[in-house]
Order: C-alpha cells, then structure tokens, then sequence
C-alpha cells in the first residue's frame, strides 16, 4: 500500500480546541479506516508544523478523500507527502537506463 507523511497544522479552531486534539486524533484514526486507510504513527511537533502523521492508503484516491474528510470537520490543513521505502527506492532506481 502506498504509504504517505501528512505535515499537519492547526487552524485557528484546532488551537482554540487544543485540549481535545488526542481525542481528535483518535476520531481521526476512525475516520480514516473507512477509506481503508490506516493511521500508522503521529507525532505532535514543535517548530514549522503542529503535528506530523504516517497514513497507509490503498491508493492516491482514497488518500485524497481521507484527507479531505478530515480538513473539512476545520481543525487542520495538511500537506501530504507520498513516501517510499528502501525496498521501494531500490525498485525505483532499478528502473533508470544504463549511465550514458
């Protein structure tokens, strides 16, 4: 399953609410097993971003759904980032024609 790194931020609900923002991770969690998405790891960060996330989708679609399912209840934008592993990369680069 494609895997994907979501740089989170809150927005101006989401901070005045921050005392609820684990149960809103966990709603989160929720929400995105109904795209058939799984929530692998958050973090909450200090410096350029509030939060940062790991998401397991099926593919780009239900990505993008997850996503906008979530932006839109407004305590948070994301920037989504799709990842590759090691195995993934080397699979990747295996690709590239021969060096001229």
């Amino acid at each position: 399953m494609p895997r994907y790194v979501l740089l989170v931020d809150w927005t101006a609900q989401g901070i005045r609410a921050v005392e609820h923002t684990v149960d809103r991770l966990e709603q989160g969690s929720e929400l995105a097993g109904r795209f058939g998405c799984t929530l692998e790891h958050a973090w909450w960060t200090q410096g350029g971003h509030d939060m940062v996330s790991v998401v397991d989708a099926p593919d780009e679609q239900a990505m993008l759904a997850y996503t906008l399912a979530v932006e839109r209840l407004g305590s948070l934008r994301t920037k989504t980032l799709r990842a590759w592993s090691a195995d993934e990369m080397r699979a990747i680069v295996g690709r590239l024609p021969a060096d001229p």
